[in-house]
């Protein structure tokens, strides 16, 4: 039966979720940029217009009495200043940068399009390995007789192998991005380095190698069932030696 790989689900669920992360501080940034940070600096504006306006009145309201335009411009600053429960903080002058650099473009026109190329880019790579050695990748198709070799030095540290073609091609497989790598792998492992590999692609005699628990399992299972086999020859033995007493 063929094997054939397929996007692991924790990677698809890791780059959709940080998309959806990335659009979303995208559209915080881009909120912030143009709708609250400029009403932030608009109402700081207009307070301190009006603080300054009703200060000024009251300076000169003290030296003679207000006109009338004057005494308007004086209850206009005071209402806009009643509208407010607290002074208003000036935005910091990095704050637009950041929210437009890091934020809407970091994020949103960057990010996000980046981890949905990566998705993209993964679902279109297919990795089949036929009942024939036929080796079917983004690379080439390549027959079982093509093959040289199968490279496992970064295997069990990064889980790659590169299998060696006679062109020179040499075709990557990841057990971190694709799911069905790791039979993949063990099937061209116990082809060209035989005896060294189990059947789940780990050094011959791991501990974590479903063959070596296997192995174990079994030779508990026989040395129990030999132990079994001895008690109930033992039991056999004093069965008989009572019954012989009995007799006699």
């Amino acid at each position: 039966m063929p094997i054939e790989t397929k996007v692991r689900p924790s990677l698809t669920a890791k780059n959709l979720v940080v998309a959806a992360v990335c659009l979303g501080f995208g559209a915080w940034g881009w909120y912030d940029y143009a709708i609250a940070i400029p009403k932030e600096q608009a109402d700081f504006a207009e307070f301190t217009a009006a603080e300054k306006t009703k200060s000024e009145m009251e300076a000169l309201a003290r030296l003679a009495p207000l006109t009338e335009e004057q005494k308007a411009e004086f209850r206009a600053s005071e209402s806009v200043l009643a509208r407010f429960t607290e002074k208003p903080v000036a935005p910091a002058a990095y704050d637009r940068p950041v929210q437009l650099w890091v934020y809407i473009i970091g994020c949103g026109v960057l990010g996000t399009p980046y981890f949905l190329y990566a998705q993209w880019r993964l679902g279109r790579k297919r990795y089949r390995l036929d009942d024939d050695g036929t080796l079917h990748s983004p690379e080439g198709t390549f027959a079982a007789d093509q093959m040289t070799t199968i490279d496992m030095a970064n295997w069990m540290e990064k889980s790659i192998a590169t299998v060696e073609i006679t062109d020179g091609t040499r075709v990557k497989l990841d057990d971190y991005e694709y799911k069905g790598v790791e039979d993949i792998v063990a099937v061209l492992a116990a082809r060209f380095h035989p005896g060294q590999w189990t059947s789940d692609a780990r050094p011959i005699g791991d501990p974590k190698s479903r063959d070596t628990k296997a192995a174990l399992a079994a030779a508990k299972a026989a040395e129990d069932g030999e132990g079994a086999a001895a008690g109930a020859a033992s039991d056999e033995g004093h069965k008989a030696s009572s019954d012989a007493n009995e007799r006699g």
